[in-house]
């Protein structure tokens, strides 16, 4: 009986102990009220734990390019959403709708992309669909 209560108590003691890994990081550095859609050149697309990662070449109206830089859940998260190991390929046109960072740097997390062929990936924001492969850009 002993012996059993020990495993009981252990276990809880492991569980209890795991909890902080789920915060990982929070979401405050995103301006979640906000959203920017993207449409650019593809740079590099990093499909790994525990964020994938996705580089972004945006022409500004000024014609200076800037690069984003757009961060999502890890692969199990984004695999059901559409996104594969080869989603993005260098030199690729894409839109991506993100939440910015809140400094106005070019960092977002990816709320949804149209590749250059149409498809569509991730969970659109609830307000409306993401905009067509050809809709203009706001950096």
């Amino acid at each position: 009986m002993r012996t059993k209560l020990v495993m009981v108590l252990a276990g809880a003691l492991v569980v209890l102990m795991s909890l902080p890994l789920f915060a990982h990081h929070g979401n405050a550095v995103f301006d979640t009220g906000k959203r920017v859609t993207l449409k650019g050149t593809v740079k590099d697309w990093v499909y790994v734990n525990p964020h994938c990662l996705l580089t972004l070449d945006v022409k500004g109206e000024d014609g200076k390019v800037v690069q984003w830089l757009a961060e999502t859940q890890p692969p199990t998260s984004v695999f059901p959403l559409g996104y594969r190991k080869d989603s993005f390929k260098p030199g690729d046109e894409v839109t991506i709708t993100v939440e910015p960072v809140k400094n106005g740097r070019p960092i977002g997390r990816i709320l949804g992309a149209v590749l250059a062929n149409g498809k569509t990936l991730g969970n659109p924001p609830a307000e409306g669909a993401l905009p067509a492969a050809g809709a203009a850009q706001q950096p």
